[in-house]
């Protein structure tokens, strides 16, 4: 990347951006979308197998160098888009406090800078060639985002403005080769390690329902100071009792009932939901329980009470709480304990189908909550499952 010193800007020769130069081929810039859009491609357009669609300025050429240093846009990535798409419109909005990370564009042609004084300061601008399109290879969904979300504000010319203007962050490599930019794309892509589910939701802290989870497991005395946040799972020896997903799960199969397990830590709809009456019908059923499993609930080692696909069945058990008149939920409340009252917690073949697997060793494994949360859910709460009867240790009704 060459530089020239000159206060004189040949607006012929390109568009111009302010950066922040760090080497010889890497330059940080900060550019409003109605500019980058100028300097970039959509990414769907940039897919193989859309040749009909296509712009005229999108070349055979073009596709093939996208091809070399990033992924289809397909499946995960593709689904994602409109949901991206909806947080950067929050973001350029001020709906809410957000962050978008630094777009990482790449051109294998060699790019200059030039220094000029602008506002009274020396300043370097980037220049990027006219027809001279870069390629994300990394942060390609999110750009790919903001073009659906263009798309999206058509008619809507105040939020599209605002859109349009918003400054995005991105850093430029330049005169590198595809081979190079394929291993850059590697080294983003690859080399970090993800925060895992546990992390994630208790550093969400615009989820509604952590909100609620929040309070449960400092207000609820059993759970205060017992809640795993960190690790998926809860060690041997440690002193916590529920992971924090797990308990998430509970009040959120309150709200869908069982088929919330298919949200995992995803947010959950609750928009039809009134949230303090759903806290409020929450800590009841929750209290309610662990104080009447305490025991079973701690001992992790030889009971299934903790385990997540439990609380996910009996959180799903207090749908009917949340849901019924509220002058009955007391009552609804203490018949749904007496009839938990009469299972056996203890790790057993009693369990074997529902919450366990057994190893040809003999040794008991646990099944996750979107393996056998239905299974649970039928043996905890629905007297015409077979498992039913089985885990209260009494015989099997006649013809089941």
């Amino acid at each position: 990347m060459a530089k020239t010193n000159t206060d004189e800007i040949d607006l012929s020769a390109g568009m111009f951006i302010r950066c922040l130069p760090v080497d010889d081929w890497t330059t940080h810039i900060q550019v409003p979308f109605k500019h980058l859009k100028v300097i970039t491609h959509d990414p769907v357009v940039l897919q193989s197998g859309n040749a009909k669609q296509r712009p005229t300025d999108v070349t055979d050429e073009d596709i093939e160098l996208h091809s070399l240093v990033q992924r289809g846009l397909e499946l995960g990535k593709k689904t994602n888009i409109p949901k991206y798409a909806a947080y950067i419109q929050r973001y350029v909005t001020r709906e809410r406090a957000a962050v978008l990370p630094p777009i990482h564009l790449w051109t294998e042609h060699p790019l200059s800078i030039v220094q000029s004084t602008h506002q009274g300061a020396l300043q370097n601008f980037l220049c990027v060639p006219h027809g001279l399109k870069l390629i994300a290879i990394d942060g390609e969904t999110q750009l790919a985002s903001h073009y659906h979300l263009e798309r999206s504000l058509v008619g809507r010319e105040e939020e599209r403005k605002q859109h349009a203007d918003a400054y995005l962050s991105a850093v430029v490599h330049d005169n590198r080769t595809p081979l190079e930019a394929r291993q850059f794309f590697y080294d983003l892509n690859v080399l970090g390690v993800r925060v895992n589910s546990a992390i994630a939701l208790s550093m969400d802290t615009a989820d509604p329902l952590m909100e609620v989870v929040g309070r449960l497991s400092e207000e609820i005395p059993f759970f205060r100071g017992k809640v795993e946040r960190i690790s998926r799972q809860i060690k041997k020896n440690s002193p916590k009792v529920v992971k924090l997903q797990d308990l998430r799960q509970f009040v959120v199969n309150m709200v869908h009932g069982i088929a919330g397990v298919q949200y995992g830590t995803k947010p959950a709809p609750v928009d039809h939901v009134d949230l303090a009456d759903l806290e409020s019908a929450a800590r009841d059923w929750l209290s309610a329980y662990s104080e009447a499993f305490a025991e079973e609930i701690a001992d992790r080692e030889q009971c299934v009470a903790a385990m997540g696909s439990v609380l996910a069945a009996v959180g799903a058990m207090g749908r009917g709480i949340l849901e019924g008149p509220a002058e009955d939920r007391a009552d609804r409340l203490e018949e749904l304990l007496d009839s938990l009252k009469k299972v056996d917690w203890r790790k057993g073949d009693h369990w074997l189908g529902t919450a366990l697997t057994k190893t040809p060793q003999g040794k008991y494994t646990i099944n996750g909550p979107k393996q056998s949360a239905y299974a649970v859910f039928g043996a905890l709460s629905d007297p015409a499952s077979p498992a039913y009867a089985v885990v209260r240790g009494e015989p099997a009704s006649p013809g089941l």
